[in-house]
């Protein structure tokens, strides 16, 4: 007999589903937006010197925990689908979930950060972003390989990582500019 109790049992909560919602609504924008402005910065069809969505993977994650994961791979099967169609689509989907997941629990647990992340500094921001950088480039690059796009699994991993952390650390910045803005705007 179940435990009705148990977290498995339970349904979502509303918050839960809203985050899974604007997660996959803001990967699918910022992957679009990232298309269109930074096309210039495309090193190949599958690599960006700049990839802002990188930085949407972080920042869902470390707010809103799984259910941003969640959100983060129903996101990409969207934006994958045209380029590798389903069901091979599911890998890019697991790996832009999976790895910011990783990368933000072995970022938390390793620096002892507390589970609201307050206290959180630029340092270990980076620290994080890099272990995301890592946990996307080299499987995704082992992906490409496998599915015949790229000669060698090692080719793409150093600018899919430069694009990665570009692409993060230039949606922080403009996230601080932002937020800023509402500060001084509140103020008055």
């Amino acid at each position: 007999m179940t435990n009705s109790s148990s977290f498995l049992f339970e349904p979502p909560a509303a918050r839960d589903a809203a985050a899974i919602a604007l997660t996959a609504l803001l990967w699918i924008g910022a992957f679009y937006l990232n298309a269109w402005a930074f096309s210039s910065a495309e090193k190949t069809a599958f690599v960006s010197l700049i990839f802002l969505p990188a930085g949407v993977r972080i920042l869902a994650v470390l707010i809103a925990g799984w259910p941003a994961a969640i959100g983060l791979f129903l996101g990409s099967l969207v934006t994958a689908t045209p380029i590798w169609h389903l069901p091979a689509a599911i890998i890019p989907g697991f790996v832009s979930s999976l790895g910011p997941a990783a990368a933000v629990f072995v970022g938390t647990r390793s620096m002892r950060l507390r589970d609201d992340l307050r206290g959180i500094n630029v340092r270990q921001m980076a620290i994080i972003s890099i272990a995301d950088g890592m946990f996307n480039a080299i499987p995704s690059n082992v992906f490409f390989w496998m599915q015949h796009r790229i000669i060698t699994p090692w080719r793409d991993i150093a600018p899919m990582f430069v694009g990665d952390l570009l692409g993060t650390f230039a949606l922080l910045y403009f996230g601080a500019i932002v937020f800023r803005l509402v500060l001084r705007m509140g103020s008055r």
